[in-house]
């Protein structure tokens, strides 16, 4: 029973992977065509109606229920920032590059999770953190190449994305999806504040299609995470995470020419190898 749910565990992680890997690729082409933020907004559209058709069919009630909306509205709108800055680095970066930078993640979590739910972080974990870090100076040879601002969207995303996740941990009793639920409408309201400035005239039906779908992968992307995590231990699927980076890598050479150079592979090795060792570790000083 446990291998069986640990099999389901890692398929749905890996689903997750695809989706949020498969809407990346997306939404990079179709930063060729749209503003980020028309994106974005479309994006939320479709993704809080697929979400809401999904409760509906599920018969979940009360999908909007919080013990703390104050919180609630602040994760959403963490998660909005993070999707927003995340895209433009997306945009103005090679593939492969966007998601080493974005492993930074876990590092970010610990810290935050040291600050604000005061929880324990010993000397190794510091250790590994600030080793973890140093991947993203090999990817970005501060000081070496030329400073690249869509460096700064990715990481800042990474900080956004972190706060989210920390603030999950603190609202779990609000359950997942209505978590899910939630953020889509919040991010659906941050980003229609846009849409005045920034709003684009759809250009013909393949995009179109093309712009919708990024909700519906999104959607499902967010989901079978939630499945994934609910089937077995976060120590034992959190590294299939990081096949992202195959995904990333082969959308980026078929639909842009793109080959990631060594320190790129190199810094997103170390940000993969810290990253685990510091899950192993969070988990056996929780125990």
């Amino acid at each position: 029973m446990i291998r069986s749910h640990t099999h389901s565990g890692v398929i749905f992680l890996l689903l997750s992977v695809f989706f949020f890997s498969t809407q990346d690729v997306q939404v990079k082409y179709l930063s060729s065509y749209y503003n980020i933020f028309f994106i974005i907004w479309i994006k939320s559209i479709t993704q809080l109606l697929v979400v809401f058709a999904f409760l509906h069919i599920k018969s979940k009630k009360n999908y909007f229920k919080s013990d703390n909306y104050p919180v609630q509205i602040f994760r959403g709108c963490c998660y909005s920032t993070a999707t927003i800055l995340y895209f433009f680095g997306l945009k103005n970066l090679e593939m492969s590059v966007a998601a080493s930078l974005s492993f930074v993640s876990p590092f970010i979590v610990a810290i935050f999770g040291f600050l604000l739910l005061k929880e324990k972080v010993s000397i190794k974990r510091w250790l590994v953190i600030v080793l973890g870090f140093s991947g993203v100076l090999v990817i970005t040879r501060p000081g070496i190449i030329e400073f690249n601002f869509a460096f700064l969207f990715v990481l800042f995303a990474a900080i956004f994305w972190s706060l989210f996740q920390i603030l999950s941990r603190f609202l779990r009793n609000d359950g997942a999806f209505n978590m899910l639920m939630i953020s889509s409408l919040v991010c659906f309201i941050f980003s229609s504040c846009f849409i005045p400035f920034y709003f684009d005239s759809i250009i013909n039906i393949n995009l179109f299609i093309m712009l919708s779908l990024l909700g519906i992968f999104a959607a499902l992307a967010e989901y079978f995470m939630i499945k994934a995590f609910s089937a077995t231990k976060a120590s034992v699927i959190a590294p299939f995470f990081y096949l992202q980076m195959i995904w990333y890598t082969l959308y980026g050479y078929i639909f842009f020419s793109e080959i990631p150079d060594k320190f790129t592979l190199l810094g997103c090795l170390i940000l993969v190898i810290f990253g685990i060792i510091n899950l192993k570790l969070y988990e056996r000083e929780a125990s």
